[in-house]
């Protein structure tokens, strides 16, 4: 396991001047382009207007960056044991620490075992929010490489059609609920403690969630879809964002008491999973 902290070198900025400017931020995105290029390219764009308003949101949260750079390497290390001892299989996972733009909070690189990123700007410094959230990051990585050694036809996976989407958000949030133990529903969706309205909304009208969730699929999914479904930028649909979370955890859910939880988890290796997700949306199965 690695651990690459970027914040020293982004708080090293504070050290010269009360606030930074565009050109102390490119210099420390320059002395980490791999990790940011990541970021920019997938999780956050890259405007001198986004990046201002940044500018003027760091000095409320400068403290918690602070506090969570010190405490989150041994909440990664704590979370990544509990892993290893839940499914005997230890990964070699990099962990990268950085300040980005107020995109993303988290997320995992494109790869069967990717990288995994944290975005400090964007958590909350409670412990055991920073616990779901790591075991939610680790869980996609978990879930991809024990699929892998299932013998998972990549190829195959169509990602553009949205019911891979919530099957993958599904599983991560199940397997955070089993990591981290003991917590309020909604912190397992939502990292912090806030989120009770949003589980509320979809506990009192998951059929409506369901229905337009299956009519988007149904409709020549696009980027747009994935973004209001799945992302902190979504929630036109109902008012609240990423609601294909509680879709997801709800299926897989189902399909641990179907079929047993190893053969959920790596239920796309060898089974229809779109037709499972389709009928479960449908109320079929």
């Amino acid at each position: 396991m690695k651990i690459h902290n970027t914040i020293p070198d982004f708080l090293s900025i504070y050290h010269f001047s009360e606030k930074p400017t565009l050109s102390d931020l490119e210099k420390y995105y320059e002395k980490h382009q791999e990790i940011f290029k990541e970021y920019f390219t997938f999780h956050c764009p890259k405007t001198p207007d986004r990046l201002n308003l940044a500018i003027e949101k760091y000095p409320e949260k400068l403290e918690d960056i602070q506090l969570i750079s010190q405490t989150l390497p041994t909440i990664i290390e704590e979370v990544f044991a509990n892993y290893i001892n839940y499914f005997g299989v230890e990964l070699d996972l990099t962990f990268n620490l950085l300040v980005g733009g107020f995109g993303s909070n988290a997320f995992v690189e494109r790869k069967i075992i990717g990288d995994i990123y944290f975005a400090l700007e964007k958590l909350s410094y409670n412990l055991d929010h920073l616990r779901v959230i790591v075991a939610h990051e680790i869980g996609h990585v978990y879930h991809t490489a024990l699929s892998d050694s299932k013998g998972i036809g990549w190829k195959a996976i169509n990602w553009e059609n949205g019911l891979i989407s919530l099957y993958m958000e599904g599983v991560a949030t199940y397997l955070s609920q089993k990591i981290v133990t003991g917590l309020e529903e909604s912190i397992y969706y939502s990292y912090e403690n806030e989120g009770q309205p949003w589980l509320d909304f979809y506990q009192n009208n998951t059929e409506k969630v369901k229905e337009k969730f299956l009519h988007d699929v149904k409709s020549n999914w696009q980027f747009d879809n994935e973004k209001e479904w799945f992302r902190l930028s979504g929630g036109n649909s109902f008012g609240f964002n990423r609601l294909g979370y509680f879709l997801g955890t709800s299926f897989v859910h189902n399909l641990v008491q179907k079929v047993g939880e190893q053969n959920a988890i790596t239920y796309w290796c060898s089974n229809d999973l779109n037709k499972c997700v389709m009928d479960w949306l449908e109320g079929t199965q």
